[in-house]
């Protein structure tokens, strides 16, 4: 810890007496903005064609300042560091993130925004810039499935029809698939069937909706068009 505050330039007894200077808060949480925003634009870029939700975007900014904000309150009073977890327990969080790549970049702009609140500074710049390359690059990189992930769900009628002849339909629309999930709902009267599958490059996701709807003890089929992950919502 002294070799951080040394590295700084910042005096480790005026940051465990949390009278920082205002320009030394004014600087952090500059910067805390700036590459927050990195943040935020690399993850818009990393999503591609889908519509990344603006409120997220601003949630990445605002996480990293607020972050900084915690780390420089704390600084290095241990009594202070559990009187303020105590204070934020009472908070309940009850968005649902869309997939593990929302997530990841959740704690990335958190991670930023701790590294200005500590005044590591060049680990952050440097962090910020080698993560980003890393998503930019994984964006070029082939992971091994030719054509768009997609997730497929269909709840079948369990007395009407079986797992073999849905896949025996399924195997005219995709090119691969792998199942994900089966679950049984009322009561073992219906069976969901949750499956990630690539489609043929001549079939829509309309066709493939609408020709396993038309089949006899085909309850409902869900297709996401982008490979986000399962709803935590039961039925």
């Amino acid at each position: 810890m002294n070799e951080l505050f040394a590295a700084s330039g910042i005096p480790e007894t005026l940051v465990g007496a949390g009278s920082l200077e205002p320009t030394v808060v004014l600087q952090a949480l500059l910067l805390a903005l700036a590459l927050s925003s990195i943040v935020a634009f690399i993850y818009r870029i990393s999503v591609g064609d889908r519509v990344a939700s603006p409120v997220m975007q601003m949630s990445f900014v605002l996480l990293a300042m607020v972050a900084a904000m915690v780390m420089m309150v704390i600084g290095n009073n241990l009594a202070r560091a559990f009187s303020l977890v105590g204070a934020l327990a009472i908070v309940r969080f009850r968005t649902r993130l869309r997939s593990p790549w929302d997530i990841t970049f959740v704690f990335f702009a958190l991670t930023v925004g701790i590294g200005c609140g500590v005044f590591a500074w060049v680990v952050s710049i440097i962090g910020t810039g080698v993560v980003s390359l890393a998503v930019l690059a994984l964006q070029l990189i082939p992971l091994g499935v030719r054509g768009d992930v997609f997730l497929l769900r269909v709840d079948l009628a369990a007395y009407k029809i079986g797992e073999g002849e849905l896949d025996k339909s399924l195997g005219g629309f995709v090119e691969n698939m792998w199942l994900e999930e089966a679950r049984s709902l009322r009561f073992g009267e219906t069976l969901s069937m949750r499956y990630r599958v690539v489609l043929n490059e001549d079939k829509s996701i309309e066709q493939v909706v609408r020709s396993l709807s038309a089949l006899e003890g085909v309850e409902r089929v869900v297709l996401l068009a982008n490979d986000e992950g399962w709803s935590v919502t039961e039925d």
